[in-house]
């Protein structure tokens, strides 16, 4: 078998300002490699439908019930794996922010970050609608965002069944990938590197780029898109609004920016 080529996904990470850290600016979004990003108005994400909702969370642990989300990012693809939306955040989880030495997100990052209260409706309208995909996203991404649901609203805000593509479970599964099948090893598999392991854009979009290797090589029939996809468009997420917030990204030397007004996204480039 010829093995698959080498691609690789670089993402340079940005620095967003929050309320009372300046004053406003103009987007300055970091160039991408990978995947190329559609012109479209951050609010018009509510007819952007049907598709996938590519989501990774970083934790001050591994427990749902005890631990919480420090970051969170979810990419937006359409039913043919192009890029049309990426939302991220680093997320005050109101306690120590966990192994540092895993996601690099410390005390002083997520102080004065918003709340997952904060930015709960805008993420459940990327989630509306859409298919979830993760890796290991049935066991550990899903299980802490409904937590953090639960925690911010109760039983009211917690999503019912949703349709998900598992990479991880697909890899173990569907190509023989035993073991842990971690993400770097699946990714491996298809030739994908990425720079920023264990940031939530940064695996969050490998994942995307994962997702649809694994789409063609295996077929789309053999991982039920078409029926996912009917079933997702049936799925609300509570509480949803399509209002974008103001996020807090991880500090970097490489560059810096804002959310501007208007809430436009730039050919090539991509919010953190």
């Amino acid at each position: 078998m010829r093995a698959a080529p080498h691609v690789r996904v670089t993402i340079v990470q940005p620095r967003w300002t929050y309320p009372g850290s300046g004053p406003p600016a103009q987007v300055a979004y970091p160039v991408l490699s990978h995947p190329p990003s559609t012109v479209v108005p951050v609010n018009n994400t509510s007819v952007i439908r049907p598709g996938f909702a590519v989501i990774d969370v970083e934790t001050t642990g591994f427990s749902a019930t005890h631990d919480r989300i420090v970051e969170l990012a979810v990419v937006v693809i359409d039913p043919v794996g192009v890029e049309l939306d990426a939302f991220s955040t680093v997320l005050d989880p109101g306690c120590d922010p966990g192994p540092t030495h895993v996601h690099g997100i410390t005390a002083a990052m997520v102080a004065g970050a918003p709340t997952f209260g904060h930015v709960h409706p805008f993420l459940a309208e990327l989630l509306s609608g859409r298919v979830i995909v993760g890796h290991n996203v049935g066991r550990f991404d899903l299980g802490f965002i409904r937590s953090e649901c639960h925690r911010h609203g109760g039983d009211s805000l917690v999503v019912g069944e949703v349709p998900i593509v598992d990479t991880l479970m697909v890899a173990r599964n569907r190509m023989g990938l035993s073991g842990k099948a971690k993400l770097v090893d699946c990714c491996d598999y298809f030739g994908l590197t990425w720079d920023h392991h264990h940031s939530a854009l940064g695996d969050a979009r490998v994942t995307a780029a994962l997702f649809t290797a694994m789409a063609d090589k295996l077929g789309r029939d053999a991982l039920e898109i078409s029926d996912l996809l009917a079933w997702a468009a049936g799925v609300g997420w509570p509480g949803a609004a399509s209002t974008r917030p103001l996020v807090r990204g991880r500090q970097s030397s490489d560059c810096a920016g804002a959310m501007s007004a208007s809430g436009m996204m730039a050919t090539g480039f991509n919010p953190r």
